[in-house]
């Protein structure tokens, strides 16, 4: 049997079992001591309501397609690769082709310290 959390201000109860099904794979999950904790920090809260549309907004969104980890580390080894070779005017750059590019290389956690210092973070 599971738990049952009550926001009685905005008068909204969610009873949370042992274990759920994700309707989109199929497979059966067990509730997390961390999704139990902030289930009742927001019961607490009385923004219980607030949770549960934000995770069925999130959980109904569609996958983003730019902006995932291996993009923005793309783009910081573009800027570290800048950073290494300076200003070049857009007049003096060469103009590359497809084969020119190679793969892009794993960035360094220490490399990445290093830019983010450069602008400032």
């Amino acid at each position: 049997m599971g738990e049952t959390y009550t926001d009685y201000v905005n008068k909204v109860a969610i009873t949370v079992p042992e274990k759920y099904i994700d309707i989109k794979t199929g497979d059966t999950h067990t509730v997390s001591q961390l999704i139990q904790e902030q289930i009742e920090y927001h019961a607490h809260n009385h923004t219980l309501v607030h949770l549960v549309f934000s995770a069925l907004d999130q959980y109904f969104k569609p996958a983003a397609k730019s902006g995932t980890n291996a993009d923005i580390l793309q783009e910081l080894e573009a800027i570290k690769t800048m950073l290494q070779q300076g200003y070049v005017t857009a007049s003096n750059v060469p103009v590359s082709t497809a084969k020119d590019q190679q793969a892009p290389k794993p960035l360094n956690m220490r490399d990445l310290n290093d830019i983010l210092e450069a602008f400032g973070g």
